[in-house]
């Protein structure tokens, strides 16, 4: 489903009523049960309003007396009424809430399943603060309204079904001209409620937009003071929430008119009682007591229709919520193979690769082919397509055209378990786990040992750093990694890809904040990997891809040469002027020509 809204998105209650019914699945005997429950609590509240009446109109006859068997019948219609009102309020809601919460268990699990399966391009072109907001404020919204919203509902009709069937055996004719009103208020409400969700949609985007906003400015909150832009940042997100602010008014706004609309329609109904009560009275067709009863009873039967309206705002938010929550559950994963092959060795191909962002082309006609256990290095200007041929390996996306092959199968015939076995990522933009050292290193690998730990970490050149922390590897790193430093977090992440001791190993930029002292340890310990596993390294920083095998040099999508450092240097084409500037660019002192450095960045 598209980001916004359609119009094949907005829906009547009843439509919206039936969809998220459909929704309960699993739970959905046990919803029943809690809506029964509250429609027999307030079917009973109904037996007190009829007990109540009975007792007046027969004490005002002149011709009752009051016997025995009056007044034990009166105090059990109230004691059953009262009774069971708490009875069934108990039970209504235990219901209602344990089911809210079991189908909460369910969406959320359904969720994160989809995002797990869904290619990387699906979340990189969303907002974080949208998916967030699914998973927290719409998740709760619909949790709320199988809680609440359903039993409210089912609350609302059982004490005018109560009063209606009071009617209906006091004078049948009365009884149905109460319908009257209520059957002409009906297309009004389903009019207003099929208008209420366009906003609906409209109010929860706007609000997941106002959190996106806030999640920025918390995350950016070092770059914003460094800048002084705080203001700047404060604003943004004051903006979001004014636009949401003023969506929710004008929600409330245009929906005054026609609710009080509704209202009165509904409330028409009592006019009418007191006329057809009145007439038929004059004309002798039914006892006065009839009368007084309908006249009594008339706010009970529509006061608590009105409390429908009360509901169609909670309704309408569930249901906009489902409908963002569609945009993920409906959203196509990367296709499986029926029946996966198994790879024969660990040589990886690029065949005639073709791909590109949204229609934008990034790799254009790309082969080749990288023996198992051998480094290949991918350098290139900035934005020639490096990072996306490591994307397109472990399928973080779908090439456009041509394949993608490891041990001579391509990788759109692989399982995605067998995929992802088979290959770690160690990324540009290292993300460590809230938690401790030891568990983000030993997160590829949850049966690791201590040893095993500390075996990884001394090869990515992080024992000694970790070592001198206070806690040691139980030191906490804070959300993200915010204790360490970039380069910490780095060796980390190179110790957790060396732990998971998978076949293949992508780096991107990954030796980027390594500090000059422990470069060459680093490039040591990669090369020992290559013994036996199959290494593609991403870098701008040309002395950790010297050593590899091979050198793939990219340029505006397409490679231009390819072969090893020295051969390459020989050439005197595009990677020999990146060789020459990054050594030039590794003598600059302050105080050098900032011409100079133009100079060389354009050429680059």
């Amino acid at each position: 489903m598209n980001a916004h809204t359609t119009e094949t998105e907005y829906r009547s209650d009843a439509e919206s009523l039936k969809r998220i019914w459909a929704l309960a699945g699993p739970v959905r005997r046990q919803l029943i049960k809690g809506i029964l429950f509250r429609f027999a609590q307030s079917f009973c509240l109904g037996l007190g309003f009829g007990a109540a009446i009975m007792l007046v109109t027969d004490l005002c006859s002149a011709s009752f007396t009051p016997t025995l068997a009056w007044g034990i019948k009166m105090t059990l219609l109230a004691a059953i009424s009262l009774i069971g009102q708490v009875v069934f309020s108990y039970l209504a809601s235990s219901h209602s809430w344990i089911a809210s919460f079991k189908l909460g268990k369910e969406l959320r699990l359904s969720m994160l399943n989809r995002l797990r399966e869904l290619p990387l391009g699906f979340h990189l072109s969303r907002n974080r603060g949208d998916t967030v907001t699914m998973l927290t404020t719409d998740m709760q919204m619909v949790e709320t309204f199988m809680s609440d919203g359903l039993p409210r509902i089912a609350e609302a009709f059982g004490l005018p079904v109560a009063v209606f069937l009071f009617l209906l055996f006091q004078d049948w004719v009365i009884a149905i001209s109460a319908l009257a009103s209520v059957v002409v208020a009906v297309p009004i409400y389903i009019w207003t409620s099929r208008y209420m969700a366009q906003l609906g949609i409209k109010r929860q985007d706007m609000q997941a937009s106002a959190a996106a906003k806030m999640i920025e400015f918390v995350q950016g909150l070092s770059v914003i003071r460094s800048f002084n832009r705080l203001a700047k940042g404060e604003e943004d997100f004051k903006e979001a929430l004014k636009a949401f602010r003023q969506l929710s008014i004008n929600m409330v706004v245009q929906l005054t008119a026609p609710l009080v609309v509704f209202g009165l329609v509904l409330m028409l109904g009592a006019p009418v009682i007191i006329w057809t009560g009145g007439w038929r009275y004059l004309q002798g067709e039914t006892e006065l007591s009839t009368m007084i009863t309908a006249i009594m009873l008339i706010y009970a039967l529509y006061s608590p229709l009105l409390g429908v309206t009360a509901v169609m705002e909670q309704t309408r938010m569930a249901d906009a919520s489902l409908t963002r929550m569609d945009r993920i559950l409906t959203s196509e994963p990367l296709p499986e193979p029926s029946v996966p092959v198994e790879p024969d060795g660990l040589d990886i191909s690029f065949h005639h690769v073709s791909f590109g962002y949204q229609l934008q082309p990034v790799l254009k006609d790309i082969s080749f082919s990288v023996p198992g256990g051998s480094m290949t290095a991918i350098v290139g200007p900035s934005g020639a397509g490096k990072s996306t041929v490591l994307n397109l390996l472990p399928r973080f996306w779908d090439v456009d055209e041509g394949c993608i092959s490891i041990g001579g199968v391509d990788v759109r015939e692989l399982s995605a378990e067998r995929l992802a076995s088979m290959i770690t990522v160690v990324f540009q933009d290292v993300y460590l786990f809230s938690g401790t050292i030891f568990d983000n290193i030993s997160f590829g690998k949850p049966e690791a040992t201590p040893e095993d730990v500390e075996s990884a970490a001394r090869i990515a050149q992080a024992h000694a750093f970790i070592s001198a922390l206070p806690d040691g590897y139980q030191t906490r790193v804070g959300e993200g990694g915010a204790a360490l430093s970039g380069g910490e977090r780095q060796r980390i992440s190179i110790a957790r890809a060396i732990l998971k001791d998978a076949p293949v190993i992508l780096l991107d930029e990954a030796t980027a904040a390594i500090d000059p002292t422990n470069e060459r340890a680093l490039q040591k310990a990669l090369a020992a990997l290559t013994a036996h596993k199959t290494l593609i390294v991403v870098a701008h920083k040309l002395s950790t891809v010297r050593e590899a095998d091979q050198i793939i040099c990219l340029d505006d999508g397409r490679i231009v040469e390819s072969g090893n450092h020295d051969a390459l240097i020989e050439r005197n084409g595009l990677y020999s002027r990146l060789w020459h500037h990054w050594t030039a660019a590794a003598e600059w002192r302050l105080g050098k020509s900032v011409v100079k450095a133009k100079n060389v960045l354009n050429e680059v």
